[in-house]
């Protein structure tokens, strides 16, 4: 980042010598009002005072938006600086925004998670519009892939491709981090976004007008593959359970997790090759826990039928009783497991069975 004006080989032209700054009074505040002084440079004093005298004017110009540069230079988490550099753009128009990109382009390589940084980007790439799509990719990949879980840079371009439009190629973007760094949760983050940003009609055209079976299917088969490469590795696993929880059809079914027979088997193939999988435990008994709470519910439907129509109806009961028993036991096992894999949260396993507890109760009363 360069100074507003330059004195030579001596750094910064100060602003009082500035000609263009002449007709300006800095403002300094008063001694008592220093509760607690800082101690400023003499270069960042000087410039504060005439930062106090803008601010107290509202001027919003060229010479106000190359004012906020050196203030940002010198304090690169000055949001007041931020805010007044971007009403100087906006008052100065689209011809002032190409220069804003190269701006804070050079604050990302000094700063990669400034806050305000990125939020004034935002502001900059949502005025130019979806033609800023190529330069905004190069600008946030430049800083994942030195940092491949900024936060900032992932949410950026979570903005942009809402911006863009180019659902595929973010999901793209996303399935290359996953392939550098299966265990990079923030690229999984990233393509679950992408999924639940374009809405199910689009999600299903893009994967080429299948159903959502099928769909699902493929998905199975990507977060296998990961899972194979790292079975502990828990980003899998947690965007499994996000599918289900967060992407139409399913997360408006309850237990539909429960209900897909190739979780089990997910679940059976990754234990089979890593015992002591903690999160297979995990899912394997969300899977059962579900698989009790329908049989359970569905005892009391099939003992509310039977009322209804005047008839005895124990065999049903009885078998989806059965069902839920046999469910809740299988749960309970998988959590011991969870137990020993990841002692660390017991007690998290421990309230898990607690529920199923409840479960095996009510199913159970209806017997009689």
């Amino acid at each position: 980042m360069s100074a507003g004006g330059s004195g030579g080989g001596s750094g910064p032209l100060p602003y009082s010598k500035r000609p263009e700054w002449q007709d300006v009074t800095p403002v300094s505040l008063p001694a008592p009002e220093k509760v607690v002084a800082i101690q400023y440079s003499a270069e960042h004093a000087e410039a504060l005072g005439y930062w106090r005298a803008v601010l107290q004017s509202g001027e919003l110009s060229p010479r106000v938006l190359a004012l906020t540069g050196d203030m940002i230079r010198l304090n690169q988490a000055d949001y007041t600086a931020w805010r007044v550099r971007w009403l100087c753009v906006q008052r100065l128009g689209p011809e002032a925004l190409p220069a804003e990109l190269d701006f804070t382009h050079a604050v990302m390589l000094e700063n990669a998670k400034n806050y305000q940084l990125w939020n004034h980007r935002r502001l900059v790439a949502g005025a130019i519009g979806p033609s800023c799509a190529q330069r905004e990719d190069a600008f946030t990949r430049e800083a994942i892939i030195f940092d491949e879980k900024n936060y900032h840079a992932w949410a950026h371009r979570q903005a942009i491709v809402k911006i863009t439009g180019l659902w595929a190629a973010e999901l793209a973007f996303a399935d290359e981090f996953i392939g550098r760094d299966v265990r990079n949760n923030t690229a999984w983050n990233q393509r679950m976004f992408v999924w639940r940003s374009m809405g199910r009609p689009a999600r299903l055209q893009l994967q080429g007008g299948g159903d959502d079976t099928v769909w699902l299917r493929s998905e199975l088969e990507y977060i296998a593959a990961a899972i194979q490469k790292a079975p502990r590795n828990e980003s899998p696993w947690r965007y499994l359970t996000g599918l289900f929880a967060g992407l139409e059809p399913w997360a408006g079914s309850p237990h539909a997790l429960s209900r897909v027979a190739e979780v089990h088997t997910l679940c059976c193939e990754a234990l089979h090759d890593c015992s002591s999988c903690g999160p297979a435990y995990d899912v394997l008994a969300q899977f059962y826990e579900g698989q009790a709470a329908l049989a359970a519910a569905q005892a009391g439907a099939a003992e509310a039928a039977a009322q209804a129509a005047g008839t005895a109806g124990e065999g049903a009961v009885a078998e989806r009783v059965a069902a839920a028993m046999t469910a809740c036991e299988v749960a309970q096992a998988a959590l011991d497991e969870a137990g020993v894999a990841d002692p660390m949260r017991t007690p998290y396993w421990f309230h898990r069975q607690r529920g199923l507890n409840s479960v095996l109760a009510s199913a159970t009363a209806r017997l009689h």
